[in-house]
């Protein structure tokens, strides 16, 4: 049994303490609560280094951006065998549209290929008139070229045998070294609008741009 006397030595410590008996003298016991109105929690750096290191191999294995390669296309040139012998060649009208039909497509593929961008000639139109036909000049084309910006002179030609029969040959050369980089032609058994445009996009498809993806 405990004492009256005791008894009054019982303390009762509400939320920092609790019930203690002691003989002789209550000692109240103190806890201290740490005051965390005033602190702040420290960010954690795991979370942000782990986005770095995650983010790192991407970085590192993108490839920088490349500019498009800055392109002059020349007036296409022709030859028509049944003009050979005469003094002053009258080509055909339609013939002379379709050179110009032909190479505004090659300039059109080359622009949404993205890799490309086709220079504007338009200053260069007298110097051009002057050194044409550039099918066998020996790339006089690559100063004119040069001068307008570009990286890459393009010049066509188109040699038509009989109406039945053409090919379209397309030349490019490096502007820094006069160098040929591409030459290709196909075949072309017809003198229509669409089969010289299908000579044309089958060179570019299979021959000069033959580094772009499927589509």
């Amino acid at each position: 049994m405990v004492s009256k006397a005791n008894r009054d030595l019982l303390q009762w410590r509400g939320v920092n303490g609790h019930l203690q008996l002691a003989l002789g003298q209550a000692r109240p016991i103190n806890r201290e609560v740490p005051d965390r109105s005033n602190t702040w929690k420290r960010p954690s750096m795991f979370s942000f280094k782990h986005f770095l290191c995650l983010l790192l191999p991407f970085l590192i294995g993108s490839p920088a951006y490349a500019a498009p390669t800055k392109a002059a296309v020349f007036p296409f040139d022709m030859h028509d065998a049944q003009q050979d012998g005469e003094i002053v060649p009258q080509y055909n009208p339609e013939d002379l549209r379709r050179l110009k039909l032909v190479a505004d497509e090659l300039k059109s593929l080359m622009a949404k290929d993205g890799r490309y961008a086709v220079v504007d000639l338009s200053a260069q139109a007298g110097e051009i008139e002057k050194a044409s036909p550039f099918h066998d000049c020996g790339g006089c084309e690559v100063p004119i070229a040069k001068e307008a910006g570009a990286d890459l002179a393009v010049t066509g030609y188109v040699d038509k045998v009989t109406d039945a029969l053409l090919s379209v040959r397309i030349v490019a050369r490096d502007t820094k070294t006069g160098e040929l980089t591409k030459t290709m032609s196909a075949t072309v058994n017809g003198n229509t609008d669409e089969l010289w445009l299908h000579g044309v996009r089958y060179l570019w498809r299979n021959r000069f741009n033959v580094e772009a993806p499927a589509q």
